[in-house]
């Protein structure tokens, strides 16, 4: 049976347990749990912002080839984004003082703020996660999720020696 468009994807019950929590991962993935957009801006866009940002904050300047490979589209694809960004204010061009030809994607002031106020609203969506799971049942996903992250990074360890 195949769900709805928009649904979340359906964990049977009755299966063993490997495939429910296989279903449930695969079901966890598709949680837009970290989609909050900037207001006033889609969802691309804010993930540009956020791209740009975390580029520059682990100073690495962030350039258009850069930003499509990131999001796995055309350079031309990231340019129009890019574009209406520039329009909206939200991000500027630099040229590189080094390389004249290199020009680097920086976030202005406006979008700045712009990410600030999503931060905000994700930190919102946590805590009202929090409230509805409850101060026990939070930690308790916490601890489940560090350790399943810890289990499967030093299972990976092993497929690469």
């Amino acid at each position: 049976m195949r769900k709805p468009p928009g649904e979340p994807p359906v964990v049977d019950e009755n299966a063993p347990i490997e495939q429910r929590l296989l279903s449930a991962f695969f079901r966890f993935v598709h949680t837009p749990w970290h989609i909050v957009p900037a207001p006033g801006l889609t969802r691309t866009e804010t993930g540009i912002l956020m791209g740009i940002d975390r580029a520059n904050h682990h100073g690495k300047p962030l350039r258009v080839r850069d930003l499509s490979k990131i999001m796995r589209v055309s350079s031309p694809t990231a340019t129009q984004h890019l574009n209406k960004l520039e329009e909206q204010g939200f991000v500027r061009r630099e040229q590189s003082k080094d390389d004249r030809r290199e020009v680097f994607i920086v976030l202005t002031d406006k979008g700045l703020e712009e990410l600030e106020a999503h931060r905000k609203a994700l930190d919102q969506n946590l805590h009202e996660l929090i409230e509805h799971l409850g101060t026990e049942g939070a930690e308790r996903l916490l601890s489940l999720l560090t350790k399943t992250s810890d289990f499967f990074f030093e299972k990976e360890k092993t497929y690469r020696d």
